[in-house]
């Protein structure tokens, strides 16, 4: 039994965290793999390269190697490298990206088009470079051991790949041939494979040789019609094949796409999640943002003087949002620390989405998470998933808000009511419902 992710996003973690806390501790493999998988999840790509339990870190952006008296510059998103003024790369982060660890540089030519692509893991090694085409096209893209030596080689244009191991050469026409070769190879139990994508993980269950009884865990939407492969795995009687939807739209989407034999073998399954054993209840609100542009932010201040506000930026703050700082009922962090960031989760009872711009840290799961009732507005909301809709207000509803967080701050008895309608809201699971769910197959 085997968790298979063509890409370890949010998405998966939930699942493959939810699976461990309901049981299912099962080797949990990624296809793609960027470099900075966790330590529990293993790809195609490190079984060869064997990076593992190396005592090393992530490359900091001024490692990069580049010639004598070339400049490298970088803010808290992204880096840029430069030769005489002329820009010559750029660099992208590893999340978080304030840490400016480095996870891939675009190199230019002379043109000012990306000519190739370099990609560092974890452990600071240039692991793979990717040949890019003057009309943009991936061309061939080689993955390095920690000596420099190829052991992988994909061919984007024909789709073969070749992997160089232990004194053997061999070809594969396809990824699908690559990866049911690395399965078979590594030793897995392939009786049952939980997969998040009709891409590859669907190729690979469905033409293996092998009887076996598998999950798709649909974790996208659905518009007007079922995809076809997917349509096709609920016909498939060698690797019998169940699907669990984890997003409840979709789902009932689904449902009413399917006949009622096909019905039967779908159903609807979210996530658990790590929550903080315990919550606060405070008279206190967090807002983490590097924009100014906070909606309503002065009519809520003056609305609820019984709520302090905590207004925390990872840079630096403009003399706008500074001039808050006259409210007795605001505390500024401008350029937090994220030790800071965690005391503030702990002591926060309200996060407020309603900052414009990106969302910073994670912010909204990271509220949810540690138990804080998070409310928005539609116009500022980042990440619908963790918010009850009953607490997102259009912009001229603000004093419908400040209404309810009075109420929702007024008892212990309130708030924990709010609480528990949001985490029914976003469809908390339970370790029962996982087993009972899988164990339904």
């Amino acid at each position: 039994m085997i968790n298979l992710f063509d890409n370890y996003t949010q998405s998966s973690w939930d699942l493959h965290y939810s699976l461990i806390v309901a049981g299912f501790e099962n080797p949990t493999i990624a296809l793609n793999d960027d470099g900075f998988l966790p330590s529990d999840v293993q790809s195609p790509y490190s079984h060869y390269l064997e990076f593992e339990n190396l005592d090393s870190r992530a490359l900091y952006f001024n490692e990069i190697p580049v010639p004598d008296y070339w400049e490298i510059k970088a803010t808290n998103d992204f880096g840029e490298i430069f030769n005489l003024g002329k820009k010559k790369a750029n660099i992208y982060f590893a999340a978080p990206s304030h840490n400016r660890f480095v996870r891939t540089v675009e190199w230019f030519d002379d043109s000012g088009r990306v000519r190739s692509i370099d990609r560092y893991n974890k452990f600071g090694f240039k692991f793979a470079e990717t040949i890019v085409s003057r009309e943009g096209k991936w061309l061939k893209t080689s993955y390095y051991n920690r000596f420099k030596k190829e052991i992988i080689s994909e061919n984007h244009q024909t789709g073969e790949f070749i992997l160089s191991w232990k004194d053997r050469v061999q070809l594969f026409n396809s990824k699908k041939e690559f990866v049911i070769f690395y399965l078979k190879d590594a030793g897995f139990n392939l009786d049952r494979i939980f997969y998040n994508s009709l891409s590859t993980p669907f190729l690979v269950s469905y033409n293996l040789a092998e009887q076996g009884d598998d999950i798709l865990f649909w974790q996208e939407k659905i518009k007007d019609s079922l995809p076809w492969n997917m349509k096709l795995l609920l016909h498939d009687q060698k690797r019998r094949t169940r699907i669990l939807v984890q997003d409840h739209e979709s789902y009932l989407q689904m449902q009413s796409l399917l006949g009622k034999a096909e019905q039967e073998r779908v159903g609807f399954l979210g996530y658990m999640y790590p929550f903080k054993n315990t919550y606060t209840f405070s008279h206190q609100a967090l807002i983490l943002t590097n924009s100014d542009h906070i909606e309503h932010l002065e009519m809520l201040l003056g609305a609820l003087p019984e709520l302090h506000f905590h207004i925390g930026a990872v840079t630096d703050m403009s003399n706008k949002l500074k001039d808050f700082a006259k409210y007795q009922n605001v505390s500024l962090y401008p350029n937090i620390a994220m030790s800071k960031v965690y005391q503030l989760l702990q002591d926060c009872s309200i996060y407020l989405d309603i900052n414009y711009g990106k969302e910073i840290l994670s912010a909204i799961r990271a509220a949810f998470e540690n138990n804080l009732l998070i409310y928005a507005f539609t116009s500022t909301v980042h990440n619908y998933t963790y918010i009850n809709p009953k607490n997102c207000y259009q912009a001229e509803g603000a004093e419908t808000m400040a209404q309810a967080l009075k109420s929702a701050i007024s008892s212990q008895e309130a708030f924990i009511d709010q609480l528990n309608q949001q985490k029914k809201a976003a469809f908390v699971e339970s370790a029962d419902s996982y087993q009972q769910k899988i164990g339904l197959i």
